[in-house]
C-alpha cells in the first residue's frame, strides 16, 4: 500500500513536479526515501477537475521531483456534516480537528462562546493537522477551516438542521440528517446560550448519554451517529 501525501496542485498522469520544501524534507529526512520510492499524492479537488489520488515516482535523491503516474481514484464527493464547535483548550481542539477529519466532517466551523478561553485560531497549525489526519486516514479530501464566528452569529444564519450534542438529554428517536453538528466548548454553554440554542427552529438536541464527556469526545460520539 502506498503511503499517501497531500499536494496542493493540478496534478496529471506523466507530469514532472517540482515538490513543496516541507514535503521534500518529510520524505527524504524523515521517512528516508529517496530517488525511485513510490509514493501516492492527492489533492483533493473535485473530480471535475482532476481532483483524486495519484501513483508518483520520486526522482531525485533529494526528493526534491517527482512524476505522476495513474490515477488510483478520483475525488469522492464531500457528503459529510459540518461540525461547529466551541473551541476548547489546545489539546482537545487539536485532537477534535484529527477525528472529525477522520470521521468525515465537511468543514470545521469554530465558534466563540461564552465559555471559551482561546480569542484566535493558529490557522496554520490548524491547517496542517487537518492535513496530516486526511494523510494519515487516507482520506481524499481536506475539511474546510472557516473563520471563528460566534455563537450569535452562527445562529443568526443557520437555516438548515443542526444537531445539538446537549449534555444529559434524554434519548430521542429520530431520523435527522444534520447540515450542521454543534458541540459545545469545555464547560459547555452558558444558561444564555442555552436559552438561545432551544429556541431556535433548527437546532435538534440529541443525547449522548448520562455522563458529560469531553469535547473531543463528544465530536467522535456525535459524527458516529451520521456516518
Amino acid at each position: 500500500m502506498l503511503k499517501h501525501f497531500y499536494l496542493s496542485a493540478t496534478l496529471q498522469t506523466g507530469q514532472n513536479l517540482t515538490l513543496p520544501p516541507e514535503l521534500q524534507h518529510r520524505l527524504h529526512k524523515v521517512l528516508r526515501l529517496g530517488q525511485g520510492a513510490a509514493v501516492a499524492f492527492f489533492n483533493g479537488l473535485l473530480a471535475s477537475q482532476n481532483g483524486g489520488i495519484y501513483t508518483a515516482t520520486i526522482t531525485n535523491p533529494s526528493c526534491r521531483t517527482a512524476t505522476i503516474g495513474a490515477q488510483l481514484a478520483a475525488t469522492p464527493a464531500v457528503s459529510g456534516p459540518i461540525l461547529a464547535i466551541g473551541v476548547p483548550k489546545r489539546e482537545a481542539w487539536e485532537s477534535a480537528l484529527r477525528q472529525a477529519t477522520e470521521l468525515g466532517a465537511s468543514a470545521i466551523q469554530p465558534l466563540k462562546t461564552a465559555f471559551c478561553q482561546v480569542g484566535k485560531i493558529n490557522t496554520e497549525r490548524a491547517q496542517s493537522i487537518l492535513i496530516e489526519a486526511a494523510e494519515q486516514s487516507e482520506r481524499l479530501t481536506i475539511p474546510t477551516l472557516l473563520p471563528l464566528q460566534t455563537l450569535e452569529s452562527f445562529l443568526s444564519t443557520l437555516n438548515t438542521p443542526c444537531a445539538w450534542a446537549a449534555e444529559r438529554t434524554p434519548a430521542q428517536l429520530t431520523t435527522l440528517k444534520p447540515h450542521h453538528i454543534l458541540i459545545g466548548p469545555e464547560g459547555g454553554f452558558s444558561p444564555a446560550e442555552k436559552s438561545q440554542l432551544q429556541a431556535h427552529p433548527n437546532i435538534h438536541p440529541i443525547a449522548l448519554g448520562p455522563t458529560i464527556l469531553r469535547t473531543d469526545t463528544a465530536v467522535v460520539a456525535t459524527l458516529a451517529k451520521y456516518l
